[in-house]
């Protein structure tokens, strides 16, 4: 008899993601409803569009999940190729971000929405990535094949630069990286790969716009000094700090934020979010939301091992490094531990190409776990 599908569907899964996904609206209204702000409704026009997202993207994550996760390997250079053109469209046409003011490109406007190509880039990306990697020979991974997924890697990169979106760029080289790793790669490999890239670093040095090694200098300021440049580009580092250290245990309770909703703490919904939902929800809540994460890593790299093939095992340690690689980047970040880069918090931060594509992801996550069995007998 044909193997129940849906007794494979992973529901911690969603849990996990329901709850992130819930506190995120939560903290994109309290952070951007408009004073006086006395509760949950009317909710903010940010939390209702993070909403509508949210709803859009478990109907996609369910109707992903569906479909065969090895379809996507026989289209994989497809999906490929569309995501390198829409990068490409992006620098034609594209508009700028939370750094317009830097001369970025970032966005395509679709009337009543706006798609992030980079954040769409990612997942073909790892898709392409799973089947050059998986299609190794038994044994350690080929230099040849190796160096083929770098070349596949480093167009998406260098044209995410360009826009230029620094932290992008390096969530791709991440999820190429630990694809590598899970794909085995030899010592003699990484340790080449590695020399080269410190060797090229002070071209990508230069090749930075002054506000990205602005941001670099203030980190290594705040590093000594927390009040280092603190009315510049260190601000809003030194305010976070203050918002979460003024939590305490419990919070201040919700919607009652001083460095949030007096203005103190600027882009609340995305870049620092979770320095907002610390203060209101305290160390208590802060560490539920980390929890969450924890518990959907743990669930990922299952579903991983669970895998019937290299190619749904690769795939799934990409969206886990996907995820885990933009929580510590934005998490670092607030906590002044890593240099702000832009990046959001996965479900929490406003961003709705951001949620609904790795909503995708976590599709194919569940993909993979439905479709590992063929029969019981």
């Amino acid at each position: 008899m044909r193997e129940s599908r849906w007794q494979q569907f992973d529901f911690v899964i969603i849990a996990c993601v329901l709850g992130l996904v819930l506190a995120g609206v939560a903290m994109i209204h309290s952070a951007t409803c408009l004073q006086p702000c006395t509760g949950l409704l009317p909710p903010s026009s940010y939390a209702v569009r993070q909403g509508l997202s949210a709803a859009a993207g478990f109907a996609l994550l369910v109707g992903i999940s569906l479909v065969d996760y090895r379809l996507y390997k026989a289209y994989a250079f497809h999906l490929y190729g569309f995501a390198i053109a829409l990068l490409v469209l992006v620098l034609i046409i594209g508009q700028g971000g939370a750094d317009a003011d830097y001369g970025s490109k970032r966005w395509i406007n679709l009337g009543a929405f706006d798609l992030q190509a980079s954040e769409v880039a990612k997942l073909a990306v790892l898709i392409v990535l799973a089947r050059v990697l998986g299609e190794k020979s038994e044994g350690s991974l080929s230099f040849r094949r190796l160096m083929a997924s770098l070349a596949l890697v480093l167009v998406p990169v260098g044209l995410v630069f360009i826009e230029p979106d620094l932290g992008t760029s390096l969530s791709f080289l991440m999820i190429w990286a630990t694809l590598a790793l899970v794909a085995g790669i030899q010592w003699r490999h990484a340790a080449l790969l590695l020399v080269s890239g410190v060797v090229v670093s002070p071209l990508v040095w230069l090749g930075m716009k002054d506000y990205m090694r602005e941001r670099l200098v203030t980190f290594m300021g705040t590093l000594f000094d927390l009040e280092h440049a603190a009315f510049d580009e260190g601000y809003n580092v030194l305010q976070a700090r203050i918002s979460i250290g003024s939590g305490g245990l419990f919070g201040r309770g919700y919607l009652e934020g001083t460095q949030s909703q007096l203005g103190f703490l600027r882009i609340t919904q995305s870049d620092f979010i979770f320095s907002a939902a610390a203060e209101e929800l305290g160390f208590i809540g802060a560490a539920v939301l980390f929890c969450l994460f924890v518990m959907l890593l743990f669930r990922l790299t299952r579903a991983a091992d669970m895998s019937r093939d290299d190619f749904g095992r690769l795939l799934t340690f990409g969206v886990a490094a996907m995820i885990l690689f933009a929580a510590v980047a934005n998490l670092g970040a607030n906590l002044t531990l890593l240099p702000v880069t832009g990046i959001p918090l996965p479900f929490i931060s406003y961003g709705r190409t951001s949620l609904l594509t790795t909503m995708a992801a976590l599709g194919i996550v569940q993909s993979v776990l439905l479709y590992r069995l063929k029969y019981r007998y």
